[in-house]
């Protein structure tokens, strides 16, 4: 980066110097000699002392004019970068303003179920994602009815019969996912809590004729991100799955 040029500390013209000194001289000398004069009955300041202390006092403010416009400005500030939100996968610890939110949430369910636990609601979010896997992979979605909400329940349904009627069979396998508590809150009586799900599985579909492979992968496990919601009435109330979004 180029150094920009540096300035003088009094930024005064250099030839000025002098000539208020000068100036001066001559006011002084003109006052004493107007002084002594005046003790020997004299006619006291003339005109021409007027006019020399006029023209020190114009030179002096000039150079304080000049002096003061020489003075460096302060250097702009830079603004601050905007605040981005964590990418996915950040845990709560990370970022101070979730966990706030968290614990705010997390108290305000623990009003109506003073024995909340967020750490066992993930471990049931863990259990349950494996139980709804097994189910969608053996086509008996309708077990999980009393475990998530009814348009939960009518979206696995539809999508259960999509995939039967293509003839094809979806097989999950090496189930390896963990959950983390990321939301909680309150809303018009009812609790709600988010999870966030990531690890790994392996999921591929077959042809249920020829037991051909038709997506995934038998053997390479696929990342696991996502996010599923949960809700209850507010109490002690058992927790429905509400939600899922693929990351």
């Amino acid at each position: 980066m180029a150094r920009r040029p540096t300035h003088s500390g009094s930024g005064a013209v250099p030839w000025m110097t002098p000539l208020v000194g000068i100036a001066v001289g001559c006011l002084v000398g003109s006052l004493m000699v107007g002084a002594v004069g005046h003790g020997r009955g004299g006619g006291g300041v003339r005109a021409m002392d007027l006019v020399l202390f006029g023209l020190v006092l114009v030179l002096v403010i000039v150079r304080r004019g000049q002096a003061a416009r020489a003075q460096p400005r302060r250097a702009a500030q830079p603004l601050p970068q905007e605040v981005k939100r964590p990418p996915v996968g950040t845990t709560t610890a990370t970022d101070p303003r979730v966990g706030a939110d968290l614990e705010r949430g997390v108290g305000d369910i623990r009003r109506s179920d003073p024995g909340f636990d967020s750490v066992r609601l993930s471990g049931y979010t863990a259990m349950t994602f494996r139980d709804v896997q097994a189910a969608w992979m053996t086509g008996d979605v309708a077990s999980l009815r009393p475990r998530v909400t009814p348009e939960i329940q009518t979206e696995l349904e539809v999508q259960s019969d999509r995939l039967r009627g293509s003839r094809r069979s979806n097989r999950v396998e090496e189930i390896d996912v963990r959950a983390e508590i990321t939301e909680a809150w309150q809303e018009s009586g009812r609790d709600y809590v988010t999870a966030y799900i990531s690890g790994s599985m392996v999921d591929y579909t077959v042809d249920d004729v020829s037991d051909a492979l038709v997506d995934g992968s038998r053997t390479k496990p696929r990342r696991v991100e996502e996010f599923w919601t949960f809700t209850r009435p507010a109490g002690l109330n058992f927790w429905m799955l509400s939600a899922i979004q693929t990351s």
